[in-house]
């Protein structure tokens, strides 16, 4: 019941190597990511049972690392002007010889910094980590949950900045959805090299529904610590998202009781959508998943309270060869902490899939849908 599942096309993408002959995706994870090989496990701390308990712990972790970062800082921050008006924060790990390694950008979820357990486990892991987040608005501009043009300026201007460097692309819960949607609507033109989407929701209408109905259980927690995020984020730039030209109801805004009813009296109508659902399912990577010409990891859990094994797609798995997906029975929405005393796991296979992507290389990538 610990066994990690794989799931992938009768034949995935051949890759290359300078050192052998050209193996196929699936084969490469199988030779050289044993935390993914086949008879690996992922075994749950006993201090730490259920989705709920994972998911939670997770998220505690989170104020630990924040201490840390303050008494220990690893990031230098870069303030990254986009063509909108708008900024976005870098928080670039600090590290030696800098232009010649390859560069891991990392989305995290909807109330991410460069301070959260798992950003920070992964940057323990891997060469250089690059990370947005934690800035006030300058345009009226918000985010949303599919909203992938600041990514996209963000790795063009890498791309452009540091030819040399090999760009990877990590990404957790809501920015794990937004990475999938970027790498797909990119296609066969995207810059990163591969890339591994960690607790992706898919379908951004139904895993928001899930959270909202959900009032008499655990799931609640959720849906109100992510509410309670959006709206103080509001709070803090209202000045700037009411200068748009679009008539807002605050009193609505700042009083809705669902994720949903927020969506639909601010960020759908700062966004042009005729309905909050127009905007999710806009939003939503399952439409993306088909069109991406890179090599890419998702990993879920069967017992994800939040991203629920009825959103994941199957069948996008098991008919494009770019694709893996990893499943487990136990971790939690990006939780994954095992062994006897609460250690997180997710580092190393993201650290083995990467390391292993920038050693073979892709022999051809067909044109996109």
């Amino acid at each position: 019941m610990y066994n990690i599942r794989l799931f992938h096309a009768s034949k995935t993408q051949l890759l290359g190597s300078d050192d052998g002959p050209p193996q196929r995706l699936a084969d490469v994870v199988q030779d050289e990511c044993p935390s993914l090989a086949r008879g690996a496990k992922f075994l749950p701390s006993p201090l730490v049972p259920g989705g709920h308990a994972q998911t939670i712990y997770a998220f505690l972790g989170y104020y630990a690392y924040y201490a840390h970062s303050l008494l220990s800082p690893r990031f230098t921050r870069e303030t990254f002007g986009l063509s909108d008006g708008g900024n976005v924060v870098l928080d670039w790990a600090l590290c030696k010889n800098p232009m010649e390694r390859p560069i891991v950008t990392v989305l995290s979820g909807v109330t991410g910094t460069s301070c959260d357990f798992y950003v920070r486990k992964c940057y323990e892991e891997l060469i250089k980590l690059q990370y947005s987040g934690g800035s006030k608005l300058t345009t009226s501009l918000p985010f949303h949950c599919g909203f992938s043009n600041d990514y996209r300026e963000v790795v063009a201007d890498l791309k452009h900045r540091m030819p040399q460097c090999p760009l990877l692309g990590l990404s957790f819960s809501l920015g794990a959805n937004i990475m999938a949607k970027y790498i797909g609507e990119e296609g066969a033109d995207c810059p990163l090299v591969a890339g591994i989407i960690v607790g992706n929701p898919y379908d951004m209408y139904k895993v928001i529904n899930h959270l909202d109905s959900r009032s008499l259980s655990l799931n609640k927690v959720y849906d109100v610590a992510i509410l309670n995020f959006l709206k103080t984020a509001f709070k803090e730039n209202q000045e700037a998202i009411l200068s748009a030209p679009v008539k807002f109801n605050v009193s609505k805004i700042v009083n809705s009781s669902t994720i949903m009813e927020f969506t639909e009296e601010m960020t759908r109508k700062a966004f042009g959508y005729g309905s909050a659902k127009h905007l999710l399912d806009d939003s939503s990577s399952l439409d993306h998943l088909d069109n991406i010409r890179i090599p890419v990891l998702f990993l879920n859990s069967l017992d994800d309270p939040i991203c629920t094994p009825s959103l994941i797609p199957f069948d996008k798995f098991l008919s494009n060869p770019w694709l893996l997906l990893a499943l487990t029975q136990h971790g939690g929405h990006i939780g994954y902490m095992g062994n006897a005393w609460p250690t997180s796991w997710v580092e190393h296979p993201v650290a083995q899939f990467f390391k292993c992507m920038l050693k073979h290389n892709v022999i051809e990538r067909p044109e996109s849908r």
